[in-house]
């Protein structure tokens, strides 16, 4: 329907060609420079840099998030310091990122990093506070160690929450690394964007934006994929529910 009102915009001249090109123009950018390499050239760095902020941020705010959960003394040195890190706006530290470490690719996933941190710990954190009181009596009474309790009921308990954080922060990645690319790159989707829109190139705008959507939606879907993989009780348990329903 959004594509079909998009049209019909465009083919009345309701809104002028360099405000908002028609789909088929923004379907011939994205094919011409599929064609002419200029896609890979900078969907590469975009997504390497993406990925790899990502799962850095990711595994670091996981562990973090096990450690003030676990241990009373980190929580009391470092969440404070934390949420205070939290409340900065990430995107405002894109030039100090690239002051410090310059235009190539590590500062885009330093910065990318940052961004995924939050939204990973915080969900992190909730998981591993949520665990259920009656297993955790049932670990001590039967003389599980620390670890053996951590590895075999609280990480299992916190994969949802711990999931649910990762999939908003594909999103996050994506903003951190465009932003990154308007600030100072030469090459990537973000570049692109910024080099198209000074020369009112719209529909290679457009072309870009529509990739980096695409980039967002197979993110999520290869990380529902593994949510089903790694956690089958919960599709088993929505198939018992639903059985349930149509029952009664």
């Amino acid at each position: 329907m959004l594509v079909g009102v998009w049209q019909a915009l465009s083919a009345a001249g309701l809104v002028a060609d360099y405000l908002l090109p028609g789909p088929g123009k923004v379907v011939s950018a994205l094919w011409r420079i599929s064609l002419d390499g200029t896609l890979v050239t900078h969907l590469t760095p975009t997504l390497f840099a993406s990925a790899a902020g990502w799962v850095c941020g990711g595994l670091l705010a996981t562990a973090l998030a096990a450690l003030v959960a676990e241990f009373r003394w980190v929580e009391r040195s470092m969440l404070v310091h934390l949420l205070a890190l939290q409340a900065i706006p990430k995107v405002s530290l894109a030039p100090l990122v690239f002051l410090w470490a310059g235009f190539d690719i590590g500062g885009k996933v330093i910065l990318v990093t940052l961004i995924c941190f939050f939204p990973v710990f915080a969900n992190a954190l909730a998981g591993f506070r949520s665990v259920d009181a009656g297993l955790m009596d049932l670990m001590r009474a039967s003389g599980a160690s620390r670890w053996h309790t951590w590895l075999h009921v609280k990480l299992p308990a916190t994969l949802p929450s711990l999931f649910a954080g990762l999939e908003v922060s594909v999103a996050f990645a994506l903003i951190g690394c465009v932003v990154m690319e308007f600030v100072g790159a030469t090459r990537g989707l973000g570049f692109v964007i910024q080099d198209a829109s000074s020369t009112y190139d719209l529909p290679l705008s457009f072309a870009a934006i529509i990739v980096l959507g695409l980039i967002g939606v197979a993110g999520n879907a290869l990380l529902r994929r593994a949510r089903g993989r790694l956690l089958p009780w919960e599709s088993r348990g929505r198939r018992a529910s639903s059985q349930g329903a149509t029952g009664g």
